[in-house]
């Protein structure tokens, strides 16, 4: 039995995009994997979502004093890495999320600005999508007190709960999200 040159090539090509595309179907196809959850309490509005995300990443409370913000307690890293490497807390994040690169990426940002003092001021929604408007309070990079912000989350509804799909700002207007992957390549 002869083995040609050209099956081993197909073989290792198949092996090789086979390990690429398995691993990331849930990504790609998050309905297939929500469709079947119960509703969760903290996502069944898009409200609710949004909320919970930003009292989750509003880890100073209501100082005024910047520094007693920059305490943090989830890790951007383990929401990276996925489920296994995260604790309990960064799962709960990540969950309101469509895939972890996203809460990673957009944890990363609302953090690097300290956002704090969030409260939706408009929310619309439209069948499976919502946007839903956001006043904040961030602190800039050269800044020496709060400044007011504005930002809009992207939401979608797989199965009976919403997940944050983008968080767009004045700054990024194509979103934080969208951002992260450009820089990616």
């Amino acid at each position: 039995m002869k083995i040609k040159l050209w099956w081993i090539i197909a073989a290792i090509s198949l092996v090789t995009i086979a390990g690429y595309v398995i691993p990331n179907l849930k990504y790609w196809f998050p309905s297939t994997h929500a469709a079947s959850e119960p509703a969760r309490e903290e996502q069944a509005t898009p409200d609710a979502t949004v909320n919970t995300m930003f009292q989750m990443t509003d880890q100073g409370g209501a100082s005024d004093n910047p520094k007693e913000v920059l305490d943090d307690r989830l890790d951007y890293g383990h929401m990276l890495q996925g489920k296994d490497a995260m604790t309990p807390e960064e799962q709960k994040f990540a969950s309101l999320f469509l895939d972890n690169q996203r809460s990673a990426s957009i944890y990363v940002a609302m953090r690097s600005a300290l956002a704090k003092s969030a409260s939706i001021t408009a929310s619309n929604v439209t069948g499976d999508s919502a946007v839903v408007s956001v006043a904040l309070q961030i602190f800039p990079d050269k800044g020496s007190d709060w400044v007011n912000d504005t930002c809009t989350v992207e939401l979608k509804k797989r199965g009976a709960n919403w997940y944050v799909d983008e968080l767009k700002t004045p700054r990024l207007p194509d979103g934080i999200y969208h951002a992260f992957k450009q820089r990616l390549g």
